[in-house]
């Protein structure tokens, strides 16, 4: 079932803030409405391996692991840990809250009664850049092991030459896993501050397991402050290799693709009008004027006729070897269409039209929004209109918080 806001007695403007807000959260990267996902994704993993849109601030890659072992250490019952480790994590949110942090809570909203745990959504970046112990562990597998590294009797350390061998299960994180600071999880002053060993741990571990990529090199080399899209980044254009072929390839189908999207939009801007709907206010001109100012953009025919399509799907294909068939026609045949029509003319071009209408119904089908008009008068605007930035709006806050803590002289 489609979710519906609605608004009774409001004013023009109060609706239109409510519209704003919404959008927020419709206009996520996440969304795929033409199914062209699968791409975005690989292209997203491409460049900054182990991360994700759901990714908010750097020091969730230590909170966690402290969360856990804070409660294997109180705890000697695997169960009682494990409920203690989830509570760590709500406790979390009221420190972060208490050391006035505003960007980048989890839960900052709803506090305790949040229902995605951070530990749910960097687990996946946690396997990738070794900060789990065994990739293969899963959450519950893990508080296991950090109790029975706390609990379990084991032999005496035993001395060889330089090095100590132990037979101590190091638990479920990597045996170099900084200490948490005193006080956690109830106080953390500093919140989302990292010392200065905080961030290089961190660092290490991420440029261990992404050699060659723009995460590495963004971690060598500090980005802007507020770059929109990774390749207008003055410091990331620096990048050369095969980096910086990924983000060219990355950027020419952000371009290219956007076109498609803002044609979809266009479709369902006019829908939206003939059937009398008017909460969104001029959409049909809004689009016009967007396709427009699309058709302007700097090289535009050299990015569709010089862009090397093969080494595009390999690259894709080698992150991603089970991308649709489906999308991937649609995508080439799209890529195909503009390169034989006149860019400035896409809003009126009939089979430029009736292309993009043909692929929602393939893709969608009973929730195409053009042919289900109950969808249609849920639309609140825009629907995956904006260029793709794959991921770079997470990573950006991510990749200066360790920055910060390099240059960070620890107390």
């Amino acid at each position: 079932m489609t979710s519906l806001i609605a608004w009774l007695d409001a004013s023009s403007e109060d609706q239109r803030r409510m519209r704003e807000i919404v959008n927020l959260f419709s206009e996520r990267e996440s969304r795929d409405e033409l199914g062209i996902g699968q791409v975005r994704d690989a292209l997203s993993d491409a460049l900054w391996p182990g991360t994700s849109t759901l990714f908010t601030r750097a020091r969730y890659f230590l909170f966690i692991p402290w969360c856990f072992r804070a409660a294997a250490e109180a705890r000697n019952d695997v169960d009682k840990a494990a409920a203690l480790a989830d509570r760590n994590e709500r406790v979390l949110i009221t420190a972060l809250k208490a050391a006035k942090e505003t960007d980048g809570v989890i839960g900052g909203t709803v506090g305790m009664a949040v229902k995605n745990l951070p530990s749910a959504l960097y687990w996946g970046g946690m396997r990738t850049h070794g900060i789990l112990n065994d990739p293969t562990l899963s959450r519950d597998d893990t508080i296991a092991a950090e109790v029975d590294r706390v609990h379990t009797r084991r032999p005496v350390a035993v001395q060889y030459e330089d090095e100590v061998a132990s037979t101590w299960h190091d638990g479920g994180f990597h045996p170099t896993l900084p200490v948490a600071p005193e006080g956690f999880p109830t106080e953390l002053p500093d919140g989302f501050r990292m010392r200065q060993s905080e961030s290089a741990w961190l660092r290490d571990r991420m440029l261990a397991s992404s050699p060659d990529t723009m995460l590495e090199y963004a971690l060598q080399h500090r980005p802007d402050k507020e770059s929109e899209f990774p390749w207008t980044d003055t410091v990331l254009k620096g990048a050369d290799g095969e980096r910086a072929r990924v983000l060219d390839d990355a950027r020419r189908f952000s371009t290219l693709m956007n076109s498609a999207s803002l044609v979809y939009n266009l479709l369902l801007a006019e829908a939206y009008e003939r059937e009398g709907f008017d909460r969104v206010e001029n959409p049909v001109d809004d689009y016009r004027e967007r396709l427009d100012r699309w058709a302007e953009t700097p090289n535009l025919a050299h990015d569709i006729a010089s862009w090397d399509r093969a080494d595009f799907w390999s690259r894709v294909l080698q992150r991603n070897p089970n991308v649709n068939m489906r999308s991937r026609r649609f995508i080439d045949e799209w890529l195909d269409l503009i390169a034989n029509t006149d860019l400035s003319a896409l809003a009126v071009d009939s089979s430029i039209r009736a292309f993009i209408g043909r692929r929602e119904r393939e893709h969608k089908r009973s929730q195409a929004r053009l042919t289900n008009k109950r969808l249609l008068q849920a639309w609140l605007g825009s629907s995956g209109s904006r260029p793709l930035v794959y991921r770079w709006t997470q990573m950006r806050p991510i990749i200066h918080d360790i920055h910060d803590g390099l240059e960070r002289i620890d107390a």
